[in-house]
């Protein structure tokens, strides 16, 4: 038996007795020449120590190197481990080993491979890193010996030679039978899956879960994954579709860091994570037992770094939230409304800081506010820079921006009055609906119009869209945005004079289209017109009304909820109605049930 050993260390030799050793020389891209004199020797020392020197014997380098055609020639042409087993066939040898070297970012990595040349199995192998020459030797000196006892004969080893003590009794050529072996299919899976597993050395499952043939009787196993220790065991193989499961110890610690943001600012970004140069995702990260260098990086925040030494079968947190500091740049504020410098309220990420002109510290991320309506202002910041802004609040007399869902709505002064031109459209949220008893539909949503049609999607939006939201009375009472409010009997009232009295309202407040006639059958009227003049830009418009599970008169009528109940103290409120078929403005009480329109008119 002349077993040989290749490794990418440096070239070593040594004389014995019997059986031959060779260790290759390497090509030296990784380490230096120091660093592969050092792990040559220790590699050296741990084969000595396994393989007793009565049976095997290190050979000279260059008479290795003489054997397999030059040392430069193989290191060239040579890496692959089917071209190491051939190798080993040319040197007329029973093993083959082979050792390399990499490097990952700061990490050095070392795999070790033991092959048995004649059946070109994978007997023994082992995968591990550290993060200098020391920690390398010291792995060397540890696992190596793993690796050298699976050769036939080593110390250690659970299979012991024969001895041949002279020719033994001869023996007739028996007549040729077939083999007679019994295979069975076998089930094989490991924890954690995705395992590399050979079979008596031959390697015959890339990848957990598997299914092979296998003899009857004892096979040996060994399994291999990245990050866990390899395991070697054997089993006994009895029947068809046999399950086998092997469970991998780890060989890993891990460390965890949860995202943390302050208020939440930059919470829409994610944090960056970097270990020894190499990203990851931001969680759990299994790391191989070992020394690291960690960075957090984000947009909003300073750069965080920290050296992490990593266990097996450990856990190291770091506390996110404790570490993190967000990134500032200097602000000096101004505010100016219509061209005129103005003091105004100035929120960053929602509280208050101060007011215009502001100067301060503001971080880069959040969300910076001025004015009674919180309107955004657009400035980018500078990290440890400061920067001047002014922010123009520009007042439309003639329109206003609801806050709660971005619609915009025409206003007109009348008198001393400011109303919306337009009906409300803002729809009642969840909870208001839920706990306030409040109901907002579009005409013709849920229900029949005029007792008998019913809308299509298209046609209910476009109602919406043209005569607002009719509100039920108490979803009415709170459905105009802040600054504006449900106007009272009083207020109409105060409407109604502006333009001329009730008699003449309808005629100077309604549209100048839209309104319908109709006859005392419902049935529209040609040629004839109840549209208004809307002199002063009220634009009332016909939305209709739902009562009695019906929407009715959409197109003819228009009736607007007032904020006042009947002076009975019965939840009856009034509303004010304008008609196509009069000039007036009319003032009546409704069911609180029903749903009309709603106009709002400034605080």
């Amino acid at each position: 038996m002349k077993p040989l050993f290749l490794s990418l260390f440096l070239a070593i030799a040594a004389y014995g007795q019997q059986t031959s050793v060779a260790v290759l020389p390497s090509d030296g891209t990784v380490l230096n020449s120091d660093e592969l004199e050092a792990l040559t020797d220790e590699m050296r020392e741990t084969a000595l120590k396994v393989l007793p020197t009565n049976t095997f014997v290190l050979l000279k380098q260059d008479v290795v190197v003489k054997r397999l055609g030059g040392a430069e020639n193989f290191i060239k042409e040579c890496k692959e481990s089917t071209c190491i087993v051939d190798l080993g066939k040319k040197a007329q040898v029973d093993y083959v080993a082979q050792a390399s070297v990499s490097k990952l970012g700061n990490i050095i990595r070392l795999k070790v491979e033991l092959y048995n040349v004649r059946t070109e199995g994978l007997v023994g192998m082992f995968i591990d890193e550290a993060g200098n020459i020391r920690d390398l030797l010291a792995i060397v000196k540890k696992r190596a010996p793993e690796v050298f006892s699976k050769i036939f004969g080593a110390s250690g080893s659970s299979r012991t030679p024969s001895i041949a003590g002279g020719i033994s009794g001869v023996q007739k050529t028996a007549a040729y039978e077939a083999d007679g072996e019994k295979l069975h299919l076998v089930n094989l899976n490991t924890e954690p899956s995705s395992a590399a597993l050979s079979f008596d050395g031959v390697p015959s499952c890339p990848k957990t879960p598997c299914k092979v043939e296998l003899r009857d009787g004892s096979v040996r196993i060994i399994a291999a994954l990245e990050q866990y220790e390899t395991t070697d065991t054997t089993v006994s193989i009895k029947q068809n579709n046999q399950n086998i499961a092997i469970t991998l110890k780890p060989n890993f610690g891990i460390l965890d860091i949860k995202p943390a943001y302050s208020d939440g600012i930059g919470k829409d970004r994610q944090w960056s994570l970097s270990i020894n140069d190499k990203s990851y995702s931001l969680g759990e990260v299994r790391l191989l037992p070992n020394k690291y260098a960690v960075r957090l990086n984000h947009e909003c925040y300073e750069n965080i770094g920290f050296d992490v030494g990593i266990n097996k079968g450990k856990r190291e947190v770091f506390d996110m939230a404790s570490n993190i500091t967000l990134k500032k740049g200097g602000l000096a504020l101004s505010a100016e409304r219509n061209g005129e410098p103005v003091s105004e309220p100035v929120f960053v990420n929602g509280k208050q800081v101060g007011e215009t002109p502001f100067n301060g510290s503001v971080p880069l991320c959040a969300k910076v506010e001025v004015g009674g309506g919180k309107e955004v202002v657009d400035v980018k910041l500078k990290h440890n820079e400061k920067i001047k802004h002014t922010h123009s609040i520009y007042v439309d007399k003639n329109s206003f921006t609801d806050k709660r869902d971005g619609k915009k709505y025409r206003t007109v002064v009348i008198g001393n009055q400011t109303w919306m031109a337009e009906n409300l459209n803002y729809e009642i949220g969840f909870f208001e609906r839920f706990f306030g008893n409040s109901v907002s539909k579009c005409y013709g949503e849920d229900g029949k119009v005029n007792y008998s049609k019913t809308l299509s999607v298209a046609e209910i939006q476009a109602n919406c869209a043209k005569y607002g939201r009719l509100y039920n009375w108490s979803a009415a009472m709170k459905a105009c945005p802040k600054g504006w409010h449900l106007p009272s009997y009083g207020e109409w009232d105060v409407l109604m004079e502006a333009v001329g009295g009730t008699h003449k309202a309808g005629k100077y407040l309604k549209s100048v289209s839209g309104w319908n006639a109709h006859d005392v059958y419902g049935e529209l009227l040609k040629d004839v017109s109840g549209n208004g003049t809307d002199a002063y830009g009220f634009s009332a418009l016909p939305g209709g009304m739902y009562n009695m599970a019906s929407y009715q008169e959409i197109g003819t009528d228009g009736y607007w909820w007032s904020s006042n109940l009947q002076s009975t103290g019965i939840r009856i409120p009034y509303y004010q109605k304008m008609d196509h078929g009069d000039n007036a403005g009319l003032s009546a009480s409704y069911n609180e049930i029903s749903l009309l329109s709603v106009r709002c008119v400034q605080d």
